[in-house]
């Protein structure tokens, strides 16, 4: 009987003539990958009981991206009709799953949608050429108005595709290049700069490539949430590409110009990204996003052994790498990166496992090679003791963010978030910016002469230091720029500095991006650094009056994140956030973001 049940369903999976395995598909809000049918299947009665007929519908079976959206594993009354992990299992009716797209299709419905071919002409307009000079069959000389249908509209798309600088088609069914079947001729975004393409149905590395062709001067490309299959080492042509000559005739070979690549949440491995690199796909790539992706071993150990066997440096160009929430716990990470590659100037490894060890931290930085890594971003990490600070400490670089971690959350006296930016000023020489805000002259010189204070009382702070770091090399170097100050002076004379450096004020600009203000004027105020964001806001609301104070939410800006780090937190003072000179704040007015059903 087992055996029969599964032939039929064999037999009803069967009926359709096409098969959607392995397409990519949208569910209401959820992506999903379809691993069954379509097929017939009996649907679950709604009235159990004598005088209902059973009803057959025709679904597929889908493997939801995000876990718990799904109800089961692939299975259907005890048999196994395709395998995925628990809870990312469902079958959906086909009415109710929403193919992909190709990008003409996806544009043309959010940018051109009267230039469907369903969609209803509003009014008529006279589109004539000049006047057609011709002979006709009598040997008489004549003219003709000729009437080119749809020119007009051509012109207006193609001045509109020619002005566009960004798009975004995230959250869209787009999933492939071709087919062109909405304009049947020549097309492209010759000026596009920045393509958001998050959360579409896009899983081959070949429509990526052909979609780059059709933006020649893009760099900025972000495939965010985007499910993507492995790339292969040879690439093949898109599904659906022309192949007659004259489709396939170039007049010189295409460069991909893309600086900028976001991969986040996209399951993306190094084995793919390595093979993307040998294709040349991004040959000019420069910052790589790969936040979410589970690489928890931030960049594989033989990365770099194979940079040095094969003497070829892979990503040459890139300066930046954003690693964040992988889950990496080993700070091996650091010289691996170094090592693989060179041009490195920013690793950004926020919200991971780090500073639970800082074995691979002091060997990091006992390690004198020569290096372009200057910038490191460690924003809700592990660092819980002033030993893990004091390792850190010993790393040189120019700019370093880190906050929101175990040891300032505690809310000790001992390790608030201005605390430990005195320390680590004092402790790095070298810092020229710390948490996005710049380390000034007057800020270095109190927070050097607040630690030579401390280091001379048996103070908590400097024992968890000195686990790590040299304390007394520090100390000697401070003198030499202080001088040796002994006696009741230097806690008086200190204790003023650190006064000082608490409460000196600091220039914010406050720029208006809510569509009611984006007109007003861009503001500079001096702030103390113990302003809390509430009492921003309040400040902000008395400079923009035309968005109520419970609408305004306020974003500092950083260039190594996208949408800059939300002020969400009103009790929290502008120090626990690194607010320093010259950062800037965006103030937006709630009422323009977009609300999703």
């Amino acid at each position: 009987e087992t055996c029969t049940e599964e032939t039929s369903m064999a037999e009803g999976a069967a009926k359709s003539d096409r098969s959607w395995v392995g397409n990519r598909v949208r569910v209401g809000q959820h992506l999903a990958t379809v691993r069954w049918g379509p097929g017939e299947l009996q649907a679950p009665s709604k009235q159990p009981g004598e005088g209902y007929p059973e009803q057959v519908v025709e679904v597929v079976g889908v493997e939801y991206d995000e876990a718990g959206i799904g109800k089961h594993n692939g299975s259907y009354q005890g048999t196994q009709l395709f395998t995925c992990p628990d809870g990312r299992g469902s079958f959906a009716k086909v009415e109710k799953v929403e193919l992909g797209m190709s990008i003409q299709r996806a544009i043309a419905e959010k940018y051109f949608a009267a230039a469907l071919p369903d969609a209803a002409r509003k009014s008529t307009r006279e589109e004539t050429f000049d006047l057609m000079e011709y002979v006709d069959s009598k040997g008489r000389e004549k003219s003709k108005s000729v009437e080119l249908v749809g020119r007009y509209d051509i012109e207006q798309r193609q001045q509109r595709l020619e002005g566009f600088l960004e798009i975004s088609l995230a959250e869209s069914c787009l999933a492939t290049r071709y087919p062109d079947d909405i304009w049947a001729v020549d097309w492209s975004l010759p000026n596009l700069k920045s393509l958001w393409l998050d959360k579409t149905l896009i899983n081959d590395w070949a429509d990526v490539r052909e979609i780059c062709e059709l933006c020649p001067n893009l760099e900025w490309l972000s495939l965010s949430r985007t499910r993507l299959k492995p790339c292969p080492e040879v690439l093949p042509p898109a599904a659906g590409k022309p192949t007659g000559v004259s489709e396939c005739l170039v007049l010189k070979p295409f460069v991909c110009k893309v600086r900028t690549l976001i991969l986040n949440s996209t399951m993306v491995t190094w084995a793919d990204l390595l093979a993307l690199d040998r294709l040349g796909l991004f040959p000019f790539l420069e910052h790589l996003h790969v936040s979410q992706n589970g690489l928890k071993e931030g960049i594989p150990d033989e990365l770099g052994s194979a940079v040095a066997d094969s003497g070829r440096q892979a990503m040459p160009n890139l300066q930046s790498l954003v690693l964040d929430s992988n889950q990496i716990s080993d700070w091996t990470v650091l010289r691996r990166a170094i090592a693989a590659f060179p041009s490195l100037q920013a690793l950004h490894l926020n919200n991971n496992l780090l500073g639970e060890s800082i074995e691979g931290l002091t060997a990091a930085a006992a390690d004198q090679t020569p290096r372009r890594l200057t910038g490191l971003f460690l924003n809700e990490n592990k660092l819980a003791s002033w030993r893990s600070i004091g390792a850190l400490a010993n790393y040189a670089l120019l700019e370093l963010k880190v906050q929101r971690i175990p040891l300032t959350d505690s809310g000790s006296p001992l390790a608030s978030p201005m605390l430990l930016r005195q320390i680590l000023i004092a402790l790095m020489p070298t810092l020229l910016r710390l948490n996005a805000s710049e380390v000034t002259v007057k800020e270095r010189t109190a927070a050097e002469r607040y630690f030579l204070s401390i280091a001379q009382q048996d103070s908590p702070i400097v024992k968890g230091l000195a686990e790590s770091c040299a304390i007394s090399e520090h100390v000697e170097r401070l003198r030499s720029i202080h001088g040796t100050v002994v006696g009741g002076d230097v806690t008086e004379h200190s204790q003023a500095s650190r006064s000082a450096l608490f409460n000196a004020l600091v220039e914010v600009t406050l720029r208006p991006v809510g569509a009611a203000i984006v007109e007003k004027p861009v503001t500079k105020k001096k702030v103390p650094h113990t302003m809390t964001v509430a009492e921003l806001k309040r400040l902000a609301h008395l400079l923009f009056k035309q968005v109520p104070l419970d609408r305004l939410t306020l974003t500092l800006a950083d260039d190594g994140l996208p949408f800059g780090v939300p002020l969400d937190d009103e009790v929290r003072e502008l120090g626990f956030f690194g607010i320093g000179d010259g950062a800037e704040i965006r103030v937006d007015d709630t009422a323009d973001i977009p609300c999703k059903a």
